[in-house]
């Protein structure tokens, strides 16, 4: 087991969180903070524009959505949160 074994958030919590605010975050940001490999992170998930909000590192969109799949708003913000330490410093005060 890793040192931390829980993360205070789930993907869930996060997509939400990413939504009201209309912010991006990769998926090696969202896998880091919930202790997950990047490459299945949103597996089983239905596409849609609640889930679009985490993205490619490398284009800043989200992979495979077609384009009624993603939100309007995606690009509102020209951040897009890669790191794990980024994003858990913007959860915890989400601007």
């Amino acid at each position: 087991m890793s040192e931390q074994a829980t993360s205070a958030y789930t993907i869930d919590s996060i997509v939400d969180q990413l939504d009201r605010f209309h912010q991006r975050a990769t998926y090696g940001a969202v896998a880091s903070v919930v202790n997950r490999a990047p490459r299945n992170l949103m597996d089983k998930r239905t596409r849609g524009p609640r889930d679009s909000w985490v993205v490619s590192r490398q284009t800043g969109m989200p992979s495979g959505y077609a384009p009624e799949q993603i939100h309007a708003e995606i690009k509102a913000r020209e951040t897009v949160l890669s790191t794990g330490e980024e994003l858990e410093a913007w959860l915890a005060n989400p601007a």
